[in-house]
């Protein structure tokens, strides 16, 4: 998998951002760093991957089932969560390239009712992943479920939201989780993400 580009609107502290992966100067470096003051933004930047991909991101999967974490008496495992303050309308959408070198767009947005008035209460999320060359897109909401939208990213990417956090993109302070991971999960990611999976096959 290879990011290409990156479109934020309205999640967390971020208003609008875009991060092009294929311009310069990001296209001509391995390596690169996401600097900032605190609350700039930088965990925003890796959130909004996560949330078009997975459909949740690291600090939310670990929040408590409780109802009631905020105005919209949403639980802190909800993604809706990540939404802007006082805002009608949030989005993200990744352009990426799969494992299988063809484009694709994974989009995750919310918004608040029909009329994405601040005070109306939150729309089911919707996710989706379209193939940009044959133009083809799955799409899910809550009250249809997800499992095909998670079953075409995870074909596309090889990995599951676990393994890409563990690989991928590291949450501030996760690294230990990676190395400390048993020898056999250990493998299997470093066999999925290497590409050395067929000389065990």
């Amino acid at each position: 998998m290879k990011i290409n580009k990156l479109i934020i609107h309205n999640i967390a502290s971020l208003e609008d951002a875009t991060v092009d992966f294929t311009k310069d100067p990001l296209n001509n470096t391995d390596l690169f760093l996401i600097t900032g003051v605190t609350g700039a933004g930088k965990t925003t930047i890796l959130d909004a991957i996560c949330l078009a991909l997975y459909n949740t991101t690291p600090r939310i999967s670990k929040g408590g089932g409780k109802q009631g974490v905020n105005k919209d008496d949403l639980t802190g495992k909800d993604p809706r969560n990540i939404m802007r303050s006082n805002t009608g309308y949030a989005f993200v959408k990744l352009y990426f390239m799969g494992n299988d070198k063809k484009e694709y767009m994974a989009e995750w947005s919310v918004q608040r009712g029909k009329n994405m008035v601040v005070t109306q209460k939150l729309s089911n999320v919707v996710w989706s992943v379209t193939d940009l060359a044959a133009n083809t897109t799955i799409k899910g909401e809550v009250k249809d479920g997800y499992a095909e939208v998670q079953q075409a990213i995870y074909s596309v990417v090889g990995l599951d939201f676990n393994q890409f956090c563990r690989t991928t993109m590291l949450a501030q302070g996760e690294f230990t989780e990676f190395l400390k991971s048993d020898e056999k999960a250990k493998a299997d990611i470093l066999e999925k993400i290497s590409g050395t999976d067929i000389y065990k096959k």
